[in-house]
């Protein structure tokens, strides 16, 4: 009972930081993506590595923050010289420096890294290069492309990231509630090597009530805008999303972990509430991008 508890609570502290946060504005938004990162590569390194790289670490989490900055800034950057500063044009020089600088750091911490491992003397350097760098595409780049999304004049972006997260929970919902009322006799198990829990029918009713949630989306936020196309980035995002959480799983188990963390009371680390979108969004984006923008 007492799990329950904290497990709702957690839950429901974490849904209203994260609501908060995307609609109070752009910046409170990129500053939540950037402890989320952080948390998130901190977990992932405690995970992978028994014995802490400190420098190394510090310098992969660095050009973690820079990459998703950069992103910001490079989608704001005209209009952070309009919402913050007067039009000016030294102002504006700064800007675009400081866009160039937030790419050339973590090209200089790369080369750090790898001369680090260069004198640490380790029987293993190519598995703990690939340690450090796996985390950037696999937890950095999706906050970046998240980032692009993130406007700091427009609320409709903005909604647009809040109802992916929707459609994300409506996803985790469905699947669960589904797979507990249909999927207990353990018949149709999704992928038992890696999670014997889940079920085709906890999948489908994932996909359905992800579908369910992208309509109401599309009627209530948007206006019945492109609702097709927020009934295909449902389906999109309960796929992958349900890739992301078995690829997260694939990882613990393979180095003998329940949850990535224990941040979140009841529910885990910030990979363990990600995972979904870790794998999600780069499609989800890729799609918009093509056949929406």
């Amino acid at each position: 009972m007492k799990n329950l508890i904290a497990r709702t609570l957690s839950g429901l502290l974490f849904l209203v930081i994260m609501v908060g946060c995307i609609l109070w504005n752009a910046y409170a938004f990129l500053a939540l993506t950037c402890i989320i990162v952080i948390l998130g590569m901190n977990e992932f390194f405690k995970m992978f590595f028994q014995k802490p790289h400190k420098i190394q670490q510090f310098l992969s989490i660095f050009s973690g923050i820079c990459i998703v900055a950069w992103a910001f800034l490079f989608q704001n950057i005209y209009y952070i010289e309009d919402d913050i500063f007067d039009k000016s044009e030294l102002i504006e020089i700064l800007l675009f420096l400081l866009n160039g600088f937030l790419i050339l750091l973590p090209i200089i911490a790369t080369i750090i890294i790898f001369v680090l491992e260069l004198y640490k003397k380790s029987e293993k350097p190519f598995e703990n290069l690939s340690l450090f760098f796996i985390p950037i595409f696999y937890i950095v780049i999706p906050f970046a492309l998240i980032q692009l999304c993130n406007d700091v004049p427009s609320n409709r972006h903005n909604f647009f990231i809040l109802a992916f997260f929707i459609l994300i929970w409506a996803n985790d919902v469905g699947a669960y509630c589904f797979g507990m009322l249909l999927g207990q006799n353990g018949k149709h198990k999704l992928f038992p090597r890696i999670s014997p829990k889940k079920s085709w029918e906890g999948f489908i009713g994932g996909i359905i009530t992800a579908v369910v949630a992208s309509i109401l989306v599309s009627k209530f936020m948007f206006y019945s805008e492109n609702m097709h196309h927020w009934i295909i980035i449902a389906i999109i995002t309960s796929v992958f999303g349900t890739f992301g959480d078995l690829v997260e799983s694939m990882l613990k188990r393979s180095v003998g972990v329940k949850d990535s963390g224990k941040i979140i009371p009841g529910h885990g680390g910030i990979l363990d509430r990600f995972d979904a979108v870790l794998l999600s969004f780069p499609i989800v984006f890729v799609y918009m991008a093509t056949f929406i923008l």
